[in-house]
């Protein structure tokens, strides 16, 4: 779903590694949609920055986009950072494809602005520059929790 010069085929199939996820699943940061087959066909991985739970990666399967399968996972992702105690989930995405920023500020999330950002979100947003994503079509983004 992603255009080439969004996701530069260099790292467009780079992935979270085996032991980072198996952590999260231990630390209850880690969920999976099912189809009705009981395939998976989505997830959400979630780690701490800046002290405020972090939405890491939230994927869909395209063949099961428009579903409300993301919603829910996000739902999910919200319940349990409120459970949690934390006062807020972050997240990094695309600024400029519809299906990324306008999705999430749908669902209640705000623009960080650069002076809103800890150092641990400098520090990620770094790391994906490096790596070859555009700054610039990049965002940071916020939701207030209960």
């Amino acid at each position: 779903m992603f255009p080439e010069a969004d996701l530069p085929l260099h790292i467009r199939y780079r992935v979270t590694d085996r032991a980072t996820l198996a952590e999260a699943q231990r630390d209850g940061r880690l969920w999976v949609a099912l189809n009705t087959k009981r395939e998976p066909v989505g997830f959400a991985h979630v780690c701490v920055v800046d002290d405020q739970a972090h939405l890491d990666e939230m994927d869909v399967h395209p063949d099961f986009a428009r579903r409300g399968i993301g919603t829910g996972l996000l739902n999910t992702v919200v319940a349990w950072a409120t459970s949690q105690g934390f006062d807020a989930l972050t997240l990094i995405t695309f600024r400029h494809l519809p299906w990324n920023a306008p999705f999430y500020a749908a669902l209640g999330f705000e623009v960080l602005g650069e002076d809103s950002l800890g150092d641990d979100m400098r520090d990620l947003l770094r790391q994906e520059a490096k790596a070859g994503l555009k700054a610039a079509n990049r965002v940071c983004m916020r939701k207030q929790l209960p």
